[in-house]
């Protein structure tokens, strides 16, 4: 098994990602983020499928680390 500490970063990296790519792309912050690096591409940044796949994405990755985490907590519990 990974080194604890290691493991505990990456779940919180998938939580942390996980929520900012669920909630992002239908917050405030988004249309400020599309317009300042991708002038050319802002209007399909902006169509709703390509947030929802944002969106699915981030909960996907929510999904993962929700999984890894109840892995991490029985390799916990298991004797060794």
């Amino acid at each position: 098994m990974k080194p604890t500490w290691l493991h505990l970063l990456y779940l919180l990296y998938c939580a942390e990602a996980g929520v900012y790519l669920l909630l992002v792309p239908w917050s405030g912050l988004w249309p400020p983020v599309a317009l300042r690096w991708a002038e050319p591409i802002r209007p399909l940044l902006l169509a709703g499928a390509v947030r929802g796949a944002v969106s699915a994405f981030g909960f996907v990755l929510l999904l993962v680390g929700f999984v890894d985490l109840v892995r991490f907590c029985r390799a916990l519990r298991s004797p060794s």
